[in-house]
């Protein structure tokens, strides 16, 4: 900052000398503090958070701004549009998409970080992990589900949770919220899903802490990893939740933090994708309120540690959801409908902020983001 200053004083002494007019001045000196300013900002994330909103397209992200009044989205500098089709297929499913995202490549509808020959599809997370880097799953649906899936295991389909979860006790993951504890229970218990006697909750307290509520997980936000199960399956719907997204989020940032060398840490607002496909307008913006909730979190940890990155997007459009009426001023919105109850091939929006946020403008395809934050991990 003092060399900074000293540059300054003695760029505006002599250009006065020069003979240069004071406005004049100044103007070249606000453009060398902007230049200068601009120059120390980091090229590259040294910390990444990925939101993903399932199911979100531009109305739901409409919705949740007429009721809530303002987004943590609004605050976003760099936004564009995502194109989502599979490999096979024009609409894509959920692990499809993120298998793009977090590999680069496209693969089949039902493909958890698999090619479409069935290859294993190497992944952000593991790519992140050969750096050094710390890893992290926050989601509100089971941790086996697609979306969390498709950055910490390799299958053929979506639909082998117990074989996901089997993958994910084996990996070295650092934080893991979010339902699915049945997938990890031997079948001698009585809410297992298993056929094995595998005791994957085991496995897993031996290489970190295990909790099952919210009430444990603050007891424990200042151990080096954690694991928190709040439901044997799907956790409930935002409303009927005890606790927030927002309040997951914050404390796996408080974890994953502990590294010096990073992290990486996706953030699902997995149920936005529900309100989709049941056709219900209150349950879609509900979820995207506790997921912009969550957002905000990561906000205020980006203000704090501007060397982080934080991209949100979502996997694809769920419903053709349409907001027909409502009000900005009474922050309601009355009148909706919906093309059917499955995905559409529509774009989703993206945001960025931070550094390397430029990249995420425009129109891009889903396998650009996994193909970018994979060139800032390992570059």
């Amino acid at each position: 900052m003092h060399l900074k200053n000293q540059i300054f004083r003695n760029y505006f002494t002599s250009n006065k000398q020069n003979g240069l007019s004071e406005i004049f001045s100044r103007f070249l000196f606000l453009s060398l503090a902007l230049f200068l300013s601009c120059s120390t900002q980091p090229s590259k994330p040294e910390n990444i958070i990925l939101f993903i909103g399932d199911g979100m397209g531009l109305s739901q992200v409409t919705a949740g701004r007429i009721v809530k009044g303002e987004l943590n989205l609004d605050k976003f500098p760099t936004s564009g549009f995502v194109t989502t089709h599979s490999s096979d297929n024009l609409i894509t499913d959920s692990a499809a998409a993120m298998t793009a995202m977090a590999t680069g490549y496209k693969s089949y509808n039902g493909a958890i970080s698999v090619s479409p020959n069935r290859d294993t599809l190497k992944t952000l997370f593991e790519y992140a992990k050969e750096k050094g880097m710390s890893i992290g799953l926050v989601v509100t649906c089971t941790v086996t589900h697609a979306t969390p899936a498709a950055l910490v295991s390799h299958v053929d389909s979506r639909n082998k949770h117990t074989e996901i979860a089997k993958q994910i006790s084996e990996n070295d993951i650092d934080v893991l919220m979010g339902g699915g504890r049945s997938y990890f229970l031997p079948a001698t218990h009585d809410s297992s899903k298993r056929k094995d006697d595998l005791d994957l909750i085991e496995k897993l307290n031996q290489k970190m802490k295990v909790v099952y509520s919210t009430e444990e997980m603050y007891k424990n936000e200042n151990t080096p990893k954690l694991a928190v199960f709040l439901a044997n399956a799907n956790p409930p719907t935002a409303t009927k939740r005890p606790y927030a997204l927002s309040e997951l989020t914050r404390v796996a940032l408080k974890i994953l933090s502990q590294n010096p060398k990073g992290f990486i840490l996706l953030v699902e607002g997995s149920q936005i994708d529900w309100g989709g496909h049941d056709n219900l307008p209150t349950k879609i913006i509900n979820e995207m309120v506790d997921f912009d909730d969550a957002i905000g979190t990561g906000l205020d940890y980006y203000n704090n540690n501007p060397n982080t990155l934080i991209v949100v997007t979502a996997d694809h459009e769920t419903g053709g959801f349409a907001i027909h009426g409502g009000s900005i001023a009474e922050q309601k919105v009355d009148s909706t409908n919906f093309t059917w109850t499955h995905h559409t091939a529509t774009m989703v929006p993206i945001f960025s902020k931070g550094p390397g946020k430029n990249a995420f403008s425009g129109i891009i395809d889903n396998t650009d983001i996994g193909k970018t934050l994979k060139d800032y991990i390992v570059n």
